[in-house]
């Protein structure tokens, strides 16, 4: 390729000439010959002209073209300032940083070691004189250093007489210097008048003048002390000035400490301000040396103005700082005085060649006369601003010397008419900001409020879909190439979207994230058509008014008018929506609750300072430092680079920026030297985990040592701002992942506050985090003083975290109030050991708190409770073992191709010292491991820091089958996307016995969503867990239970079988609707083990069903005249009526064959009492005695006969007790005002309960209307194959007609331990338990799986029953005896058949061909009832419950009914599975998390 650069005319016509010679057939030009000529001629004109291979490709000819255009020919578009987010994936800096760890923190050095050098560890005289004498002219002190005792007792330098130092105070200015005087004269009378007269006349005469002088002028001055003072401390506030003599005397103290300091502080920002104003010219400009003084300024006094306002604090202060005037100093202080002196040095030069000049400004001083006006306020601070201002022109005095220095220096002010000029210029310049009237407020209430306007409140998320219709303003373009740039009032490029080739009508779908400091502000989306040589056209500018999230933080589907010159361009199709940032609940009375915790937010770091830098480094010991901020090893930030400092204070050193997961963030800083013509050397690095930098800011440590120096140490500042933002790319939308947990048992309050008008208050508690409901009991209806007795737990993520314990009332239509509140600090119960581990706090210490309101007031009511807390154990995440392993390839200089990146690039420089060197064998940056190389060499080889080295906890590893050794633990589940046949629905997750939902997702507003939610939920005993998810079509405000047309779709499954199949893999799951359609959800959990034993009160075994039959009772005593009693039975369960059989009518010997199920909420507490009871008409029944049942003592899964004696006179009780353990869900407590006091419902087995409803059932306590979930509302889910690491999760099918409310699907027996599925119970004593009055049938569903597979419209376990009524026997002769069947459902009682009516003299009846088959459950019991057949109705003869022979093998029982026998044989069939399978509907559904057969569909992938 050759190209050439010189103009000429005539070349341009040889140039034509010769190509028509080559075009010519005739011309002996050849085609080579004229390209040469071509080419010649091209240089000579100075056009570029290229010659290439005909064979080369036409990319290779592109490249060498580019690479002949000369450097900036192209414009070459920098990529948009987007949102600096560690989501970036730009490539890291190659900087050469340390490992992460926490043990080079600096410990705060105290005040007389704070920045100094040391020797040996002590502090040398150089020293001390390098840093304060030589810069502040002395040292901090207490007084005036060393002093002798002559000098300790010098006085003021007054002027006195010789008579004055000779006579002490003591011998004048008393009232008998004045009797003395007295007696003085009479004595010189006595000596003139010798003969005059006696002695003992004289003294007489003397003391009485004495005494009468004393009395009177005592008298006298009392009187006038005290008149004067009542008259003029009336004005003397407006009049007169009060001294300030303590406040000087304090000063003359404190002055010697303070000074120094306030110096350094002054030379350190003057230095910083004079660094980055140099002027090109001038080196470097830098103070010094600056003091005030020796002597302190004076307040003269001070005068107040009462009757200002009453918000009004009116004072003027009369002040003066002269410390030439020496007349009320001391020798000692003369001798230590030091005149106010500021050097400023100027050095004119570049480096070496270079001299400094000195400024010299000395011996000023000043007075004045200001007022000070603070205006007051009712909140905090208290004090709203405070103006002040000169009353009249403060007197300024000064020397100044601008050339020749200390010696030479000659002061400007001797120039005639210079010096009024400057103090003019002074004056000028001070009079419009502070002379009367004018005034300079100090805003007092809005410095401490603390909210900077340059700080973020919140991040949007502009989600820019596309545009339509773009136009080009130039009609003879082609078609754009599109792009967007967002930014804030057309400033500054905040995000830019990708270009789209070639089209009006782009489709970006790219979301960008701006934070914002403010809301008034626009948000302007310019589209621009790219163009790679020429600038890029704008097509128009879209607008949106931020505004408006102060109404709707959502705003979807927006349609932006694309405008250019006042005329559309197109629309832009957006999605605006705002994420504040999240605050604490701020209470009632002022007090502000900690933010809550998140993995997600933006953080504001700081490099405030450094200091002690190596200057050796620099050839003339000063360096000019700069520092870059660098977020997961990429460069965010550079600060301003100061000149000749070793101890620099950035002013610019604060970066913001959005951090989506915060557990893997990793701040690093770098401090280079700038050095103007040769590559910046590295003076330092530092790089911190952004966790750790939090606890650090915790533990108020500021100061950290530079790894790779050997000196130096930084100040990090960091400020952390939550935002949650579900819905962020691998990310966890703001979720952190807990420390442990903390247990609440709520156990009573006392004496609560009734709000109500009518009855009484209906109480729950609950526990609040950052304001956010976390937890909280069941509702007790119309109760001020409820026995809660729950337990309940709240993840915990940090120490810092506060808990509010609050009362509300429930209730129905408006908003739950508070019935008071008490406060928990988690720091009282999470400490962290030695090891670094937490420690579990399980004293569990019953508390008793009052409860007071939000505003103050008196508190009301009190809450029972204990605390404990319980630490999760560290796992690894393989997200974050990933995480860890690609920064460990990148510190070692190894790419994810294995290839090594070169050692040095971009100047970083090698210091000796400790810099640390990994290699790609390193094993020392292993996961949950310090680098205790680094460590070591930081804390030994940096003199002059103290470290402090923090232990590593370590992690343990969990594989799906190493999770049935933790039983208790964190569920973590994240839902990444979710497909739906219906929008606006809402996905929630259920635990276990939770009557409220133990985490909520967002809700999906399109049917296609992608969520990027994380939450969470407490297990207990992970290998008895049921974990439930549930669609909504709106969500419960108050939290509560959901209604069956609420309810879209439901799954109930095996926590355990779950979490092996999701840990750490997105599985998908499908829901079927109760229209029949499919909703997917792909969800991946995680499993963080807590460290703690479970109470056996929360265990699955200490909470179920209990069922009881009432079989007989035997030698009761007589209640009626007749010598008989009409006796019946009564339960209660906490004192409330639960079942009543049937009255036995005169009978001692009572059976009554009657069971009754019940929910046990817990066995340990239950008070569970039978009471005997003799029934009479018109009157009060009678006792017969009471039993306790005590159901600590009953195994599990396993009946138990029972013989209970009565407390009565005689007399007692046989009962069969089976308890089967499950969970019991909560429910409501009690009764509300306008309802009855009707007691506790139960499923009953045998006579319904009077005064129970149809369809009944009981929810732990409470009186609920049974749910019919045969509407499909629970789900069906199909099998479904995802693609990539997705599992296979097979389906649920639940059959029509299931009874249970709210429970499990069908066949998904809660699991029972030590018994398996398919077992019937065995009785205590090892037999059948079926006593021959009473048959007892309780089993499982005999299915292989615990999710059971059944055709749609089955019963759980359906199949058919076959019953023969074979004879009767022992009843009336003359009876016609007749048989009627009947169902029991909790329905109620529906007859299936009905017998012949046979007449027996006999007695002994025999009936052929009676036999009938009913569809039923293997459960299910029949009411046999025993009539006599009459023409005209029938008398009963006797009943009793009778349950169907399982077996299969069809035996007879003999069912006692009063008097007689009834003999039936029985069988039960299961249903055909195959015939389901075989049935239209299509082939069966697997069971829940059961093994799919590939057999037909290969190997899934």
């Amino acid at each position: 390729m050759f190209s050439s650069h010189l103009p000429s005319v005539n070349g341009e016509l040889k140039s034509k000439a010769v190509v028509n010679a080559a075009a010519d057939p005739h011309s002996a030009v050849t085609a080579q010959q004229a390209e040469q000529t071509l080419m010649d001629e091209a240089e000579k004109a100075g056009t570029p002209a290229y010659f290439f291979d005909p064979d080369t490709a036409p990319e290779d000819k592109a490249a060498l073209v580019h690479a002949d255009l000369p450097q900036g020919f192209y414009q070459h578009k920098a990529s948009a300032a987007g949102l600096v987010s560690d989501a970036d994936p730009s490539p890291p800096a190659a900087y050469d940083l340390p490992s992460p760890t926490r043990a080079t923190a600096v410990v705060p050095p105290s005040p007389t070691r704070d920045l100094q050098a040391k020797s040996n560890g002590h502090i040398t005289d150089e020293d001390e004189k390098s840093r304060w004498v030589d810069r502040v002219g002395w040292a901090p002190r207490f007084g005036e250093g060393t002093m002798t005792e002559a000098e300790k007792n010098e006085s003021l330098l007054d002027k006195t007489t010789a008579l004055e130092a000779v006579l002490d105070d003591k011998l004048f200015g008393d009232w008998y210097h004045n009797s003395a005087v007295i007696v003085f004269a009479c004595l010189a009378s006595w000596f003139v008048a010798l003969l005059g007269g006696g002695l003992g006349w004289v003294f007489i005469v003397m003391a009485f003048c004495g005494t009468y002088y004393r009395t009177s002028i005592r008298r006298v001055r009392r009187n006038f002390r005290d008149d004067v003072h009542r008259e003029m401390a009336k004005a003397r506030l407006e009049t007169d000035t009060e001294s300030l003599e303590w406040i000087n005397s304090f000063l003359v103290k404190f002055w010697p400490i303070y000074a120094p300091h306030i110096c350094e502080i002054i030379i350190a920002s003057v230095d910083q301000i004079l660094s980055t104003s140099t002027p090109a010219f001038v080196d470097s400009l830098r103070m010094k040396f600056f003091t005030l003084g020796t002597k302190p300024p004076r307040l003269e006094c001070v005068k107040t103005y009462p009757k200002a306002d009453d918000d009004i604090v009116l004072m003027d202060w009369k002040f003066s700082f002269t410390p030439g005037d020496k007349m009320d100093m001391t020798a000692r202080q003369l001798k230590e005085k030091l005149n106010p002196k500021v050097v400023l040095e100027i050095r004119l030069g570049i480096g070496l060649v270079s001299k400094a000049l000195d400024v010299i400004v000395e011996d000023f001083a000043f007075s004045g006369n200001m007022r000070v006006k603070v205006k007051l306020q009712a909140p905090f601070p208290h004090i709203d601003k405070v103006d002040i201002c000169f009353l009249d022109k403060p007197v300024i005095d000064y020397v100044c010397k601008p050339l020749g220095g200390e010696t030479l220096g000659f002061d400007i002010n001797f120039i005639p008419g210079l010096e009024s000029f400057i103090i003019e210029m002074i004056h000028g310049t001070l009079q419009p900001i502070m002379y009367d009237p004018n005034v300079f407020p100090i805003e007092i209430a809005k410095i401490m409020a603390g909210n900077p306007v340059d700080q973020a409140i919140g991040i949007v998320a502009v989600t820019l879909h596309g545009a339509q219709g773009l136009k080009n303003p130039d009609a003879l373009a082609s078609s754009p190439d599109p792009y967007t740039i967002v930014s804030l009032d057309s400033r500054e490029v905040l995000g830019k979207t990708k270009i789209v080739k070639q089209t009006a009508n782009p489709r970006w779908n790219e979301t960008i994230f701006v934070i914002v400091t403010s809301l008034t502000a626009t948000l302007t989306l310019q589209v621009f058509d790219y163009n790679e040589i020429r600038k890029d056209k704008e097509l128009g500018t879209g607008s949106f008014a931020m505004d408006k999230f102060q109404g709707d933080p959502e705003h979807e589907n927006l349609q932006l008018d694309v405008m250019s010159n006042g005329k559309q361009r197109g629309i832009i199709q957006a999605d605006m929506r705002f994420f504040p940032v999240l605050e604490g609940l701020k209470l009632e009375d002022g007090k502000q609750e900690p933010p809550p915790e998140s993995n997600t937010g933006i953080a504001r770091f700081t490099v405030e300072q450094a200091r002690d830098l190596d200057g050796s480094k620099s050839m003339v010991g000063q360096l000019n430092p700069y520092a870059v901020l660098l977020l997961n090893g990429k460069e965010i930030h550079q600060s301003m680079k100061l000149k000749r400092t070793n101890r620099p204070i950035w002013p610019d050193g604060s970066k913001e920026f959005f951090i989506t997961d915060r557990r893997s963030a990793r701040l690093g800083v770098v401090i280079k030297d700038d050095r103007d013509m040769a590559t910046d050397p590295v003076l330092g690095t530092y790089q911190v985990k952004l966790d750790d930098m939090m606890k650090f800011v915790d533990e108020e440590k500021e100061w950290f040592q530079l790894s790779g120096a050997k000196t130096g140490a930084i100040k990090l500042l960091l400020q952390w701002k939550p935002v949650s933002i579900p819905g962020i790319i691998g990310s966890s939308g703001g979720y952190t992942t807990p420390i442990g947990v903390m247990r609440f048992h709520f156990q009573s309050a006392r004496d609560l506050r009734n709000v109500e008008t009518m009855g009484k208050s209906d109480p729950y508690a609950r526990v609040l985090l950052s304001g956010i409901e976390k937890a909280k009991t069941v509702t007790f209806q119309n109760n001020l003083n409820p026995d809660f007795d729950e337990v309940v737990y709240v993840p915990v993520h940090s120490p810092r975290e506060r808990l509010v314990l609050e009362v509300m009332d429930y209730q129905n239509m408006t908003k739950d109030r508070s019935l008071g509140l008490t406060e928990i600090s988690a720091a009282d119960y999470i400490k962290e050991g030695d090891d670094g581990e937490y420690e579990v706090h399980n004293h569990r210490r019953d508390r008793s708190e009052p409860l007071r309101m939000y505003g103050g007031g008196p508190p009301k009511g009190t809450l029972n409770f204990n605390v404990a807390f319980y630490p999760t154990l560290n796992v690894v995440d393989p997200d974050d073992e990933e995480a860890e392993k690609a920064l460990a390839e990148t510190q070692n200089g190894v790419d994810t191709n294995g290839t090594s990146k070169a050692s040095a690039s971009n100047g970083l420089v090698k210091t000796s010292g400790v810099d640390h060197v990994e290699t790609a064998n390193d094993t020392e940056n292993q996961l949950g491991k310090v680098d205790s190389k680094l460590a070591k060499q930081l804390s030994t080889t940096e003199e002059g820091y103290e470290t402090k080295e923090v232990k590593a906890v370590p992690k343990m590893r969990l594989t799906p089958d190493e999770l049935v050794k933790h039983d208790t633990g964190l569920l973590i589940f994240k839902l990444i996307e979710g497909d739906f046949a219906r929008s606006n629905i809402l996905l929630q997750v259920i635990m276990d016995d939770m009557a409220f939902p133990s985490y909520s997702f967002s809700k999906a507003t399109s049917k296609h969503t992608e969520f990027e939610e994380t939450g969470d939920a407490i297990v207990r005993e992970l290998d008895m867990s049921k974990i439930t998810l549930r669609l909504v079509q709106k969500e419960d405000k108050k939290g509560g239970e959901q209604s069956a047309e609420n309810v879209y779709a439901k799954l109930v499954g095996d926590t355990l079988q779950v979490l092996q199949k999701c840990l750490y893999t997105p599985t998908e799951f499908a829901l079927k609707g109760s229209d029949g359609s499919i909703n997917k959800v792909k969800i991946s959990m995680k499993y963080l083990p807590i460290n703690m034993t479970l109470d056996p009160s929360e265990s699955m075994s200490n909470m179920g069903n209990l069922r009881v039959d009432v079989l007989e009772g035997s030698n009761l005593p007589s209640a009626d005249r007749n010598g008989y009693s009409d006796p019946y039975c009564k339960f209660d369960l906490n004192g409330e009526g639960v079942f009543k059989t049937k009255t036995q009518k005169k009978t001692l010997q009572p059976i009554w064959n009657e069971s009754f199920e019940i929910p046990i909420k817990s066995r340990t507490a239950a008070n569970f009492i039978v009471r005997v009871m003799d029934w009479d008409m018109g009157d009060k029944d009678d006792f017969l005695g009471a039993a306790k049942i005590d159901l600590k003592e009953l195994e599990p899964q396993l009946a138990k006969d029972v013989t209970l004696p009565l407390d009565g006179k005689s007399g007692q009780i046989r009962l069969r007790l089976l308890f089967k353990s499950s969970y019991v869900t909560r429910s409501r407590q009690g009764s509300s005002t306008f309802q009855g006091t009707m007691g506790t419902a139960t499923k009953v087995i045998g006579a319904p309960v009077k005064g129970v409803g149809k369809g009944a059932s009981f929810l732990r306590g409470g009186l609920k209307g049974s749910k019919d979930l045969s509407n499909g509302n629970t789900g069906n889910l199909v099998p479904e194959l995802t693609n990539g690491s997705a599992s296979v999760i097979p389906s649920i099918e639940e059959p029509q007609g299931v009874l249970s409310g709210g429970g499990n699907l069908a066949g998904m027996t809660t699991p029972q331990r030590g018994v398996s599925a398919g077992e019937s119970f065995p009785t205590a004593d090892g037999g059948s338990g079926v006593s021959p009055g009473q048959s007892l049938h309780n089993r499982t569903t005999s299915s292989g799986s615990k999710f059971a597979v059944g055709a749609a419209g089955a019963i759980p376990g359906a199949g058919v029953a076959t019953l023969t009524v074979m004879s009767a026997s022992g009843f009336v002769a003359s009876a016609k005896v007749q048989v009627h069947v009947k169902q029991v459902s909790p329905k109620g009682n529906k007859e299936v058949y009905k017998t012949k009516g046979v007449k027996s003299p006999s007695g002994q009846i025999q009936w052929e061909n009676e036999t009938f088959r009913v569809n039923c459950s293997p459960e299910t019991q029949f009411q046999i009832q025993v009539k006599d057949d009459k023409r005209f109705g029938s008398d009963d003869l006797g009943e009793a419950l009778f349950v169907i022979d399982d077996s299969g093998m069809g035996s007879e029982k003999a069912v006692t009914c009063a008097g007689g026998t009834v003999v039936i044989k029985s069988s039960f069939a299961q249903a055909d599975a195959g015939s389901i399978n075989n049935s239209p509907r299509g082939p069966a559904r697997r069971s829940f998390l059961s093994k799919k057969d590939f057999s037909r569909q290969g190997t899934p992938s």
